[in-house]
């Protein structure tokens, strides 16, 4: 992925408002960031979860697995990110 393309201080913070939830309010936080950033968050009734959230997917046999998911793949884009030389 490539990290400048990235809202890396939107991810951050995203992460950080997520720290101390779980539960409904966990799912409340990604639904209500998808509506507002332009993300998608599928849960069908059968099959994979996936959502997309800040240009970053990841998907899960369940929800709970779908969010883990991308709250891994969201540090590793931020530190990838963080790691990319300024650019000039």
């Amino acid at each position: 992925m490539t990290g400048r393309l990235l809202d890396t201080h939107a991810i951050t913070t995203f992460l950080a408002r997520l720290a101390p939830l779980s539960g409904d309010a966990l799912h409340e936080a990604f639904v209500c960031a998808a509506l507002e950033g332009g993300g998608s968050f599928h849960v069908p009734a059968e099959g994979r979860a996936v959502l997309t959230l800040y240009r970053i997917t990841a998907n899960g046999p369940t929800e709970a697995e779908a969010i883990a998911a991308w709250d891994t793949r969201a540090r590793e884009a931020v530190a990838e990110a963080d790691a990319l030389p300024a650019y000039p």
